[in-house]
Order: structure tokens, then sequence, then C-alpha cells
């Protein structure tokens, strides 16, 4: 009895577990979808769990480095010398044309952005030059066991393939080989037995991910989201997979199917390089599969030496999902209403290109530089990035197996063109990305239009820091506080208030905002000043830049209005030491803006009537370098407002300063700000009277201080440059905002 019950027992629980076992790349798409479901659920009370899957993913690092280096050492050892070269140009081949139709479809972009309007407070970084990556350190391996260490992934791959084809014409290199193969298969074991906690890292990451990611960014930036989302995808599931289908006798979706664990798992990760031995062995699985349909004699050895070189080799390229990254730098000039100009195209294509082969953290604020935009718009990249770089990690996959399928079949001459396959793939994928970019525009321009804020936001920020007690005067006081002279510090310290002029208006220096708070940085340094001596604050309005006459009369103690340093002063006020600087830039209409870009550029247009700030003194800047120009200066902050108001009626442009200008445009956004080339910056200083001796030492010694501790850094940062982070609300999720369950 037992002889014969005891087999029926033991094969019951193996078929059950062989029935209800959950495929691993199902476990994989469960995790990821629980993830999203606890992100929002819990919002930012997961982000710990960005330690298990930063875990996770550095245990799928652990082969990869070895696995790049002894696949490239023992598949180009293995070949003939005409072989390798074989390899290089069909591989080159299969990279360029899918480099080819990426780039084209980054130029394409912008025609799917709505017209909507855009503008940004400046960005220093806009005119700093940016620095090229170092391509010596990334492809030339000095020290090859820096590089390893290091993880210098193309220094690794040059490295490995000298070594490689070293080898070729080595007669005693099985030696070598051998032990290398199996370290190889030990390398491949130690992959599959991480991959099991494939569907815990997911989790982990994807948790944290949709838990913490701002979500203020995702409204202002769905547009490029969306986009880049729908390029990738068409990619990733229909052109690259398609286009294996035309050239090899592996299916479509077959394809899809066999690779949807690394795909999944790069997708969770964000990273193609912690899947490439998985990617590898499933490649060698497809192609050796196919000889039953599609007879060729070569055996595994040639399949998997092919596969081995060409997916590490190409590793060191960009790859599709790469360069569609370089559209960003296209959308970030429509997102802050200054599109990229056509004749700064080519520099973008081939400088932005080239630095792709540092990755997207080198190339993405290198090409906004090229493009002449605020490398700060990389930011706004890492908040996009932490959604389409998934994808574009999903496409970059399929990217490396459409050149390792397609290559292999290349090198053993057995690729056949199937011509209605391939007419069908190109006429729906053209179809699909036309309707993809189409239906963008039309949806965003006549569906969601996503009204313009900016304004509002620059009129709803509050004081950085606790302000001092203060009185703000919204016209001037009358003649009570006449004097003959200037008060000392001792006396500004005895009545225990420090009067400041200030200039209403002033964006973003000096302002009323929605609450009817003086605000802006100038006022902010105001009251981080009083707040140094313990004194509160008496704000005064200046009509215009009479603060000379208000200084020496004791009217007010400081002008606290930033100013360039201007030596026609010198005589009748006195210059605190320099705090930082300006920009001179001008405000043109949008339609206009390529006829300021340089110098040489306004000279050309001839006689030219330029109006200028009220409170700033900037005509003397421009006399030697356009002398033709006829220049008007504003007498108030009002005329000011009305120039903009009419658009600029009957003046061709209005000279101002970048900082201020761009906070202009922001009210106006019909006008851009433009810093034409060679920059001017000039120091910027405040102004005290010329016989106080005592405060002008306070205020100097002060701006010491404050320039020491970074508190300048972070003024200029939260007003001029409008870097509110540190002031944001925690991240909207249920369990706080819908359950109140925390606070």
């Amino acid at each position: 009895m037992n002889s014969t019950t005891e087999p029926h027992t033991e094969q019951l629980p193996e078929s059950s577990r062989r029935r209800f076992q959950i495929p691993v790349a199902t476990q994989v798409l469960l995790a990821l979808v629980l993830g999203v479901i606890t992100g929002v659920f819990f919002g930012e009370i997961v982000a710990p769990l960005k330690a298990l899957g930063d875990a996770f993913i550095k245990l799928l690092q652990i082969t990869v480095i070895p696995y790049i280096s002894v696949a490239l050492i023992t598949g180009l050892g293995i070949l003939k010398p005409s072989e390798v070269k074989k390899i290089a140009v069909t591989g080159g081949s299969i990279l360029l044309m899918l480099w080819t139709a990426s780039v084209a479809l980054v130029m394409i972009l912008p025609i799917s952005y709505p017209d909507w309007p855009a503008r940004s407070l400046f960005q220093q970084s806009s005119i700093v030059a940016g620095t090229p990556p170092d391509f010596l350190q990334l492809y030339i391996p000095s020290n090859p066991f820096f590089s390893l260490a290091n993880g210098i992934v193309p220094a690794v791959v040059v490295f490995s393939v000298m070594v490689g084809l070293a080898l070729t014409g080595v007669k005693n290199k099985d030696a070598l080989l051998v032990p290398l193969t199996t370290l190889a298969e030990i390398l491949s074991k130690i992959t599959s037995y991480i991959a099991k906690l494939a569907p815990y890292g997911v989790f982990a990451l994807i948790a944290n991910t949709t838990g913490t990611i701002g979500l203020d960014d995702l409204a202002r930036l769905q547009v490029y989201i969306v986009v880049a989302v729908l390029m990738l995808m068409i990619l990733g599931l229909w052109l690259l997979p398609g286009l294996v289908s035309c050239l090899t006798p592996l299916g479509h979706f077959e394809v899809l199917r066999r690779l949807r664990t690394p795909l999944i798992t790069a997708f969770a990760t964000g990273s193609s390089l912690v899947v490439l031995p998985m990617l590898a062995d499933i490649c060698k699985e497809l192609i050796i599969e196919a000889r039953e349909r599609w007879v060729f004699a070569e055996d595994e050895e040639d399949i998997e030496s092919s596969v081995d070189v060409l997916i590490p080799t190409f590793y060191s390229f960009p790859t599709m999902g790469g360069v569609m990254s370089l559209g960003f730098v296209l959308f970030a000039g429509w997102y802050i209403g200054s599109p990229v100009s056509l004749q700064n195209y080519p520099s973008l294509v081939f400088g932005g290109f080239a630095s792709l082969f540092g990755g997207t953290a080198l190339a993405i604020p290198f090409a906004l530089s090229l493009a002449e935009l605020p490398r700060e718009l990389f930011q706004l990249f890492i908040s996009t990035d932490v959604i389409v770089s998934r994808f574009g990690t999903f496409v970059s996959i399929m990217h490396y197996a459409t050149i390792a399928l397609i290559g292999t079949f290349a090198l053993k001459n057995l690729t056949r063109l199937r011509v209605w396959r391939l007419v069908s793939v190109l006429s729906i994928g053209l179809l699909l990305f036309t309707a993809a970019l189409g239906g963008v525009k039309a949806f965003y321009t006549y569906v969601v239009v996503v009204p313009y804020t900016k304004d509002d936001y620059l009129k709803s920020l509050q004081h950085l820091g606790e302000p001092q007690q203060a009185i703000v005067h919204r016209t001037p006081p009358d003649a009570l506080y006449e004097s003959t002279s200037p008060r000392t510090l001792t006396e500004i310290k005895d009545s225990g208030s420090l009067r400041v002029c200030y200039a209403a208006g002033n964006y973003p220096l000096s302002y009323f905002n929605a609450s009817d708070e003086l605000v802006g940085f100038d006022v902010e340094m105001a009251h981080r000043f009083a707040a140094r001596l313990e004194l509160t604050i008496e704000f005064v309005p200046l009509n215009r830049l009479e603060g000379t006459q208000k200084l020496s009369s004791g009217h007010c103690d400081v002008v606290f209005n930033s100013l360039a340093l201007d030596l026609t002063r010198t005589d009748v006020v006195a210059h605190t030491d320099p705090f930082g600087s300006i920009t001179v830039a001008f405000i043109v209409p949008v339609s206009r803006r390529d006829d300021f870009l340089t110098w040489s550029d306004v000279r050309r247009q001839g006689e030219i009537t330029i109006k200028t700030a009220a409170f700033q003194n900037l005509s003397s800047q421009i006399g030697a370098r356009i002398p033709q120009a006829e220049t008007v200066r504003l007498a108030s902050f009002e005329e000011q407002t009305e120039y903009f108001e009419s658009g600029g009626a009957e003046t061709d442009t209005f000279l101002d300063t970048a900082e201020e200008g761009a906070a202009w445009t922001i009210l106006y956004p019909r006008f851009t700000v433009v810093v034409p080339k060679p920059v001017i910056q000039l120091p910027s200083v405040y102004l005290v009277a010329l016989d106080n001796p005592s405060v002008l030492r306070a205020m100097n010694e002060w701006l010491l201080i404050e320039k020491s501790t970074g508190g300048i850094d972070e003024m200029y940062d939260f007003w001029v440059q409008g870097k509110t982070q540190q002031v944001q609300p925690p991240r909207w999720s249920v369990v706080r905002d819908v359950l109140g369950w925390v606070d």
C-alpha cells in the first residue's frame, strides 16, 4: 500500500506547484501596479522604501561590469579578425539607422506643443557657458582598474575590446578563454538568482517614486511627459520589435513576450545596465529557437559569441531612448517662452548628441547651454525624468535587443527582408507618430488648456525668513522725518527703528504681493539687516531714483534697491561693497527676440529708440556699443507698466537688467528677455549717505557676514531665480489629504 500511495502523495504537491506558480515577469508587473497604488496612498511616508530599492539595484549591479568585460573578451577572442570587422560594420550600420530615426523624431517634437504663454524668472546659468564632458576620461582607460572600480563603462568597453582583439591573434588563447567562459556561466547564474528578487525590488522602487514625486511639477510639465511617453512607447512597442520581425524569423509579439522580464525590470529600476546579462541570455534563447523555423547550421557557441559582443559593445553608445531625451531641450525653450532658435539646432544635434556618450546627467545641462537656455532647467528635467526615463530605459532595452537580434542574423547572412511587413510597420508607425503629435497639440489647445499662473505665483510669494516688525508707508511721510543731516548708527540704534527707502513695484526686488505685503529680494535683505541690529523697520517709498536727496536729508538711512555701481554718483552718495551682479538685457516682443541676440545684431538695425528703467542707469553701458541708439529714461514704474501694457508702442526695445526684466515678462508674457552677447554684468550695490561712515561700515560688515554664511545666495535663489522648493508643502496623498490619518 505504501508503495502505491507514496508516489501519488509526492506528485500532487509538485503538480500543484507547477499549476499555481506565477511567472516572474507577471510578478514584476503586479509589483509595479502595487507600488503605484502604495505610493499614491501613502505619499512621502513610503520614502524609506528607497533604501530597499537601492539595495536591489546594487545587487543587480554586482555582475554587470564583470559581465561586460568577460563577455567582450571571450566573444571577440574566439573570432577571426575578419569576423570582428564584420561585427563592427553590421552593428554600426544598425546603430546609425536607429540614431537617424531618433534624431528626426526629436526635431519634430515641437510641433506638438500648444501655443501657451510661458515665462520664468532669471536664471544665472543662462549666461554661463557649459562645460563639455571629459571624453578622454570616459573612453581612454589609462588605468583600467580605476575604470572597473568606478564603473566608467565606456572605458571598460574600450579596454575589454582591446584585450579581445589582441586575443584573436594569440595561438594559446584557450588558456585564458576557458576559465573566462566558466566565469561567464557563474555570472549568469548569479544574475538569475538575483532576478528572483525583482518583484520586491520593483515594488520598493515604484512605491518610493510614486510617493515622492512632486504633483505640481507633473501638472506644469505634463505636455512634455505625455509627448515623450507616447513617442517612446511607439518606438519600444511597435517600431523596434517590428523592425526585428521584418529582417529575422522572429515574430513581433514573440519578441515582446520573451523580453518582458528584462523590459519590466529595466522600466522599474530605471537602469538598462542592470539587466544586460539577463537580456543577453534571452536573446540567445530567441535565436536558438528560431533555428527550428528558419533553418541554419550555426551552433550555439557562434550565436552566444555574437550576442556577447554586440550587446556590451554597443552599450557604450547612445540609445534611441537616450537620444530622445534631447527633446527636453526643445521643450524647455517652449516652457520658459524662449524657443530654441533654428540657428542653434546644429550645435544642439551634434554637441548634445556627442555629450550623450557621458549620459544624460552630463548631456542635458551641456545641451541647455548650447541652446542658450538656463541650466537650472535641468531640475525640471529631473522632475520629468522620474517618469520619462523609465520609458526611455524600456526603449533602450529594445534598442540593444534589436542590435543583438538583427546583428546576429546579419553576421551569418541570414537576414531576409519581408517587404510588405516593412511597409506595414513603417506606415503604421508613421500614422501613430502623426496621430500622437497632432493629438497632443489638439488636446492641449482645445480640450485641456492649462491657465497661465506664473504671474499669480510671483505675486503669491511671501517672506522666506521671519520678518522684523515693520511699518510700511505707501506714500512719502510728512516732513516730520526731515533733518539737516543723516542719522548715525548710534542714533538709529537709540531710536530702535531703521528707515529704509524702497521702490514699490520693482519686481522681484520690492513689490506688494497678493496679500498686500511688501516683499522681494531687497525687502528681505532689509529685514535681515534690521534683525542683525535688533531693530524694527520703517519702509519709506521712492517715487523715482531720488535716493541721494532722501539719504542726505535723513529721510531714510539706507536705500535698499539693488543698483548697478555707477561712478557718476560717487560725489553725492556712498556705495556699499558689491554683494552681487546685474546683467544688462533687452526686453522685447517675442517676435523680435532674434534681433537682439548679439550687440552686432542690434547695431545692424540702424537707428533705434530704447526706453530704460527709472531706477537703473544703464544708458552709459550701451553708448559705445550702439551709438546710433536714442535712449529715453522713464520717470516711474507707472510709466514702465504703461509701456508694457501698450505692447511697447513707438519703441524698439526696453533696456533693463535681466534679473528684473524676467519678472516683468512674467507679468507681460508677450515680451521676453534677451541678454545680448557678449554678456555685460555690473556690480550691484546699495546706497548710503555720503557723510555717514558708521552706517556704511555696518552695511559692509553685514554684507560680508551674509556672503560668508550663504544668506545672500539663499535669498537670491528664492526671489530672483524662483527656487522655492524649501517652502513647498508635503506631497499630496490619500492617507494625509483624504483620510486625514496623518498630519
